[in-house]
């Protein structure tokens, strides 16, 4: 295989690269430093994402407020709540004064 970035591996070679790593630890060639695979694994995602989704961040009578520039099918924001697949991140607003 010539040398190429994740991004542009196919999903298969990126599953085999991932197999022949786990062959070479379970073996005792060397193991791959967690920080180069967990670097490698994040190019991976990146360059499968699409454009980005832009939030607006609004606090309103000492409430957090979200707002999407539009809607994605797997993402969905609701006051201060946003769901992304099976996640729901809820976001807080962290030591507000109080007056």
């Amino acid at each position: 295989m010539s040398k190429q970035t994740l991004a542009q591996m196919s999903e298969g070679e990126f599953d085999a690269l991932i197999d022949r790593h786990i062959e070479r630890a379970a073996t005792g060639y060397g193991e791959m430093p967690t920080e180069v695979f967990f670097d490698l694994l994040l190019e991976r995602v990146a360059a499968r994402a699409q454009e980005p989704v832009n939030l607006d961040v609004a606090v309103v009578n000492d409430h957090l407020v979200i707002t999407s520039d539009r809607e994605v099918g797997d993402v969905i924001v609701h006051g201060n709540e946003i769901l992304v697949g099976e996640h729901r991140l809820v976001l807080q607003l962290a030591g507000v004064a109080q007056i």
